[in-house]
């Protein structure tokens, strides 16, 4: 698959996921006023834009949060290249060993398809292993991101309209369901606020913690790459995700589906993926580089 189709495809992954470990929120602001919708307990839903907010503010502070235990797991990948018939050109199979470090998966390569790694592919994913530490324990939490990246928390509200549309029990708890689309007049600038006009859907997002518990999320219309397309573009990018509560109050990814469909240059891609996490356990605090 080619690069930039999967920066592009990672960039709807990354805007909209979050995994988090149990930690306190900010919450919303005292003086916002709740959407006028109502559940038959009579409390009022909070606004879509609370909620929303309050998802990102949850993604962001899971940086911050070092030196506790961390949710570790198995992690099967199922990728698939597709030809114009929708039949499986490819198909490679991977599993992982997936810690839940800061907020974001940190994946060891364990086997490809079905038999262990070479010596080549231990010492890569090794090295791999080591520069990911490097860039965990050289992060700064105090530092906020760059106030004109469009991947910023605030700069992905601004974006987006909002609307919680209802509460809804997810495996024992209970979430606000919020709808969210682009705001007219924001199809400008980079590739990253570009991506942002053009991704919708819908948040489960778990009431007491801002965790996701789940999420369906789409581009609404083709992302195209360079001056005109010349260098490609992406024609539909869907990805759905489905969380599981775990022990200490928080969610974490239990299975998650993506499909792309591009163009570049004059080639066609179709490429479907399938993650699917299990046997969850609790870690001691990874041992992250400090230089």
């Amino acid at each position: 698959m080619n690069r930039q189709i999967v920066i592009v495809s990672l960039a709807c992954w990354l805007v909209m996921s979050g995994t988090s470990p149990a930690a306190s929120l900010p919450q919303s602001e005292p003086n916002a006023a709740p959407a006028a919708s109502t559940t038959g307990t009579g409390a009022a839903l909070p606004s879509g834009e609370q909620v929303f907010q309050r998802v990102l503010d949850r993604f962001a502070s899971n940086a911050a949060v070092t030196n506790v235990p961390v949710w570790a797991c198995d992690k099967l990948e199922v990728s698939e290249e597709l030809d114009t018939d929708a039949k499986v050109k490819e198909r490679t199979e991977k599993l992982y060993r997936t810690e839940i470090v800061q907020g974001m998966p940190v994946s060891r390569l364990v086997k490809m398809n079905g038999r262990n790694l070479t010596e080549a592919e231990i010492k890569k994913e090794e090295k791999r292993e080591a520069e990911l530490q490097k860039q965990f324990g050289g992060h700064d939490s105090k530092k906020g991101g760059n106030e004109h990246d469009p991947f910023n928390p605030k700069e992905v509200v601004e974006h987006f309209e909002c609307n919680a549309l209802r509460r809804e029990a997810v495996q024992g708890r209970q979430t606000v369901v919020v709808s969210f689309q682009p705001k007219p007049g924001k199809d400008s600038g980079s590739i990253g606020e570009r991506l942002l006009s053009r991704l919708a859907g819908m948040l489960w997002v778990d009431e007491a913690t801002g965790d996701l518990a789940r999420l369906e999320v789409h581009l609404t219309k083709e992302l195209s790459m360079g001056v005109f397309g010349v260098l490609g573009s992406v024609k539909d990018c869907r990805i759905d995700l489905a969380s599981t509560p775990m022990t200490d109050g928080s969610w974490q990814p239990e299975k998650t589906t993506f499909s792309v469909s591009a163009r570049m240059f004059l080639s066609s891609v179709r490429f479907q993926m399938e993650q699917t996490s299990s046997n969850y356990t609790l870690e001691p605090a990874p041992k992250l580089s400090q230089h």
